[in-house]
């Protein structure tokens, strides 16, 4: 099944962003897009702080590269060509990261960052998928998140690094 591409109307939004993910059977970067209006729409009505947005981002980031494959963006930045060996050390520290987050949030809730930071899906339909009220996903996305912050903010040294 093919994507449909976004309406004019909602790449005027400003929540959708390009991402590479690499197809496996090809070997070839695919462009795919990504949407996470739920998380800025949470945050204009003021249920999210900056902090809880920025660790949701760098999450979304960390899963598509760790995870999905994507090509990590900052990989580029080094002298303009990529640096495959940065590029596999980025990729296994998201991914590690990845599992850090999981073991502290569990299940349930990296279902709801990879529903909401991935999927792009909406809170109404988090939650007729969790058949829970709106009001019920809407706060455990703001927990969710609230514990995301915390554990970006004191996550070990080692699972960054510095070239």
């Amino acid at each position: 099944m093919q994507e449909l591409p976004p309406t004019p109307e909602r790449l005027e939004k400003g929540d959708i962003t390009s991402v590479y993910i690499e197809d496996p059977v090809s070997k070839s970067d695919q462009p795919r897009l990504s949407s996470s209006g739920a998380v800025y729409a949470l945050q204009k009505s003021g249920t999210l702080s900056d902090a809880q947005v920025a660790a949701a981002e760098q999450w979304a980031r960390d899963y598509e590269t760790g995870i999905l494959g994507a090509r990590d963006p900052e990989s580029s930045k080094q002298s303009g060509k990529p640096d495959h060996e940065y590029c596999m050390l980025s990729r296994i520290r998201a991914a590690d990261r990845c599992l850090y987050i999981r073991e502290h949030i569990g299940p349930l809730g990296e279902k709801f960052l990879i529903d909401l930071m991935v999927n792009g899906l909406s809170v109404q339909k988090i939650s007729e998928k969790h058949g829970k009220r709106r009001e019920r996903i809407a706060g455990a996305i703001d927990f969710c998140l609230e514990q995301l912050a915390d554990l970006y903010a004191d996550m070990p040294g080692k699972l960054w690094f510095n070239k």
